[in-house]
């Protein structure tokens, strides 16, 4: 009965984080636009189950669990609210997990109710960060990734602490499940083997053991996904800048922020008695960031949103802070002051995620949107550049727009050859498809036409000798431009003359 009524406040701290996280991650969740990627979710989790399995053998199969789980919750007409529900849910429960994990690890150190106010700090950081929002209200794997890094992490907190098995075996299973999300979460294992070298001898060597398994049973998903390394070729070496804007971004984007959250990490380090939760928040909430930055030097995977798990990280680093004063009220002001102050600077990026158009930096329902009010049906449709998922991809997530157009270039749909966004017509024939088509609409980016391929020069050439380009609007990263054709007989010269 005892033991029963202290777990009480400890459940009680969970709901309420968990309700909390609810409140804050799906506040206007289907407000922003979608993004190239979340277009990507919605088009390849509306096919069938043979049909994913299908793509993810060539492309993409380190975002296959998150096709697979969102086509078997929502089936074929699933829609943007939906899939960005998963990553609600995903963010939320890892609010009480953080709780729990930093309770736990603050609590040899300190009395209970500091160790309880740590966790619920850690908890109250972790919804109050802008950028945990912007990718709680992601259709991407990035926030279930960041639950299970979470979740792997205190399952080696309970392991150390307790005589049971299960407590390892779950452990290890946690991570082949965290490398099929994102393998670049597997670098949270270097915070967990900082925790097991500060333990005893037999959790280091149950916790080696576990992961080791761990790692053995995730080798063969790695092989996989290396296979498929050349999605990731448009990624560039990052400069030092690129480093520091991501600092930035991931606390909040404020200046302010940054030097809060600075004070109280050099607090933690200096005078924190938690010393094990200051490692694992350094090692899981810091190290990452210069990491992946050292290692994308020489084989570039610098992106932000890679290192979305490293959040609750530095929450619990910033949360260890509450530990430096024992006195009476003293760690309930500091936990405040800490909180409110890293909502308040946080309060501008929380709103400017939610923003319609450039919540998620790309304004893909405002592209359809002027394509449906203006475009008729038979006028053709093409990309430049083409061959480019994020322009492609409007046309299946928003197919009820697209589906009158002519999609001029296209040879194959996405479904038909088990591509993202399907396959083109060699150039050479692309004149013969525009031959007497008198409107035709193409969409890029802003900014100067792009081409990137032999196929993308020609249906600039053909534009340029046999149309007049009459409007041009552009929204967040795309540009809609119509093009009439100017003289039939010049376009069919243009295209004897290949």
């Amino acid at each position: 009965m005892l033991r029963s009524r202290g777990r009480r406040p400890d459940l009680l701290l969970g709901l309420g984080a968990v309700v909390s996280a609810l409140l804050v991650f799906s506040w206007r969740l289907g407000t922003p636009s979608p993004w190239r990627d979340e277009a990507v979710t919605i088009a390849v989790a509306s096919r069938s189950a043979g049909q994913i399995r299908a793509l993810v053998q060539d492309v993409d199969l380190v975002h296959a669990p998150f096709y697979f789980l969102t086509h078997a919750l929502f089936g074929a007409d699933v829609d943007i609210v939906q899939a960005r529900w998963i990553s609600v849910v995903a963010a939320s429960l890892t609010a009480p997990l953080l709780y729990g994990l930093a309770r736990r690890a603050a609590a040899p150190a300190v009395p209970v109710a500091t160790a309880r106010l740590t966790g619920v700090t850690a908890a109250a950081l972790f919804v109050s960060m802008p950028f945990a929002s912007r990718y709680a209200q992601e259709a991407r794997p990035y926030a279930l990734a960041t639950l299970v890094a979470t979740l792997g992490t205190y399952l080696l907190v309970r392991a150390g602490s307790s005589h049971r098995r299960a407590w390892w075996v779950a452990y290890a299973l946690s991570i082949p499940v965290l490398v099929a999300l994102n393998t670049v979460a597997a670098l949270v294992l270097v915070a967990h083997a900082g925790w097991a070298l500060a333990a005893g001898r037999t959790v280091r060597w149950r916790a080696a053991v576990a992961a080791g398994t761990g790692v053995v049973l995730s080798v063969p998903l790695l092989l996989a996904q290396d296979a498929q390394s050349a999605q990731v070729a448009f990624l560039q070496r990052p400069t030092v800048a690129e480093l520091g804007g991501h600092v930035l971004f991931a606390l909040g984007s404020s200046g302010v922020a940054v030097v809060v959250a600075g004070l109280a990490a050099a607090l933690a380090v200096w005078r924190a008695r938690a010393r094990r939760l200051v490692l694992v928040g350094l090692l899981w909430g810091v190290l990452p960031w210069p990491l992946l930055w050292a290692v994308s030097q020489v084989t570039p995977f610098w992106t932000t949103r890679y290192l979305v798990f490293v959040v609750p990280g530095t929450c619990l680093l910033l949360a260890s802070v509450v530990t430096v004063a024992l006195r009476r009220r003293v760690p309930i002001v500091v936990a405040a002051t800490l909180v409110g102050a890293m909502t308040v600077t946080g309060l501008h990026m929380q709103l400017v995620f939610r923003s319609p158009t450039i919540g998620h930096a790309e304004d893909l329902r405002g592209t359809a949107d002027y394509v449906a009010t203006h475009a008729r049906p038979g006028d053709g449709l093409l990309f430049l550049p083409d061959g480019e998922y994020r322009y492609r991809v409007l046309t299946q997530l928003y197919p009820e727009v697209f589906a009158p157009l002519d999609d001029i270039a296209l040879e194959r749909t996405a479904t038909e050859s088990a591509t993202l966004v399907g396959t083109t017509v060699p150039a050479r024939f692309l004149w013969q498809r525009m031959a007497d088509v008198q409107r035709v609409w193409v969409i890029g980016g802003v900014g100067p036409v792009v081409t990137k391929t032999a196929a993308d020069r020609e249906t600039k050439r053909l534009l340029d000798n046999g149309y007049e380009l009459v409007s041009t609007e552009e929204k967040r990263a795309f540009s809609v431009k119509l093009y009439v054709l100017d003289d039939p007989a010049v376009q069919s010269d243009a295209g004897v003359s290949q």
